[in-house]
């Protein structure tokens, strides 16, 4: 995926974010996509190009992807939804076509991201790294999604055209302002590795954020121990 994203970056104009706490091992600079958030701007978005829905019904267990589908997708109610498009999402992962999924998928401003597996998804991840909206349930999550461009919703039903065009020329603004109304660090390793550092057993040593000690090692079988660093 972060190769994919890189690639996407360096055909993009390059918008620059400064590093998070310009540490040695930090990059200086990120790169800021931004071209979504003006093209929503500069020019009127067409109803079909608000809400993708691009996922597998059947990976939730709790049943709301199903149901989501179900609503929104089938034949016989999909009409009463014009803002939405669905493009089923086939079991796995496409890593050798991800780059041209990327690239279809971001015609489209917002991305429906209900819960996976867990209460998480990596779809609102990727989303906010492809300046995408991400659309995701009110969860103890919450506080991860704080300033950041989230939409959080409680249901479904609270979604129609109306609505997504406020919160789309809303947060976009936002995107683009000169004021800082969001948090990009939280995008970065940089950001919660410090965070975790410093609630460690470690964080009155004085380069507890230099990364040359070893967090753990292991071996398996007869291989060499593989060594993890922070990372």
């Amino acid at each position: 995926m972060a190769d994919t994203i890189e690639r996407l970056y360096s055909e993009q104009p390059n918008y620059t974010l400064p590093s998070v706490y310009n540490e040695n091992d930090e990059p200086a600079n990120y790169v800021d996509l931004q071209d979504i958030s003006r093209q929503a701007l500069s020019a009127n978005v067409s109803i079909q190009n608000l809400v993708l829905i691009n996922f597998d019904p059947g990976t939730d267990g709790s049943g709301l992807r199903a149901k989501l589908w179900r609503k929104m997708c089938s034949t016989k109610t999909a009409a009463a939804y014009p803002y939405v498009t669905c493009k089923r999402k086939p079991s796995g992962v496409q890593i050798n076509n991800l780059y041209n999924i990327y690239q279809r998928n971001r015609q489209y401003v917002f991305w429906l991201s209900p819960r996976g597996g867990g209460i998480d998804c990596h779809r609102t991840w990727e989303a906010l790294y492809l300046d995408i909206i991400p659309i995701v349930w009110n969860s103890s999550l919450n506080v991860l999604y704080e300033n950041l461009p989230v939409l959080i919703i409680n249901d479904y039903r609270e979604l129609n055209e109306t609505y997504l065009y406020k919160k789309l020329y809303e947060i976009s603004n936002k995107k683009l302002s000169k004021a800082k109304y969001y948090q990009y660090e939280k995008l970065r390793h940089a950001y919660w590795r410090r965070l975790i550092l410093q609630r460690s057993r470690h964080r009155q040593d004085s380069d507890i954020y230099q990364r040359t000690n070893l967090c753990w090692s292991a071996q398996t079988g007869s291989r060499s121990p593989r060594l993890f660093r922070w990372f």
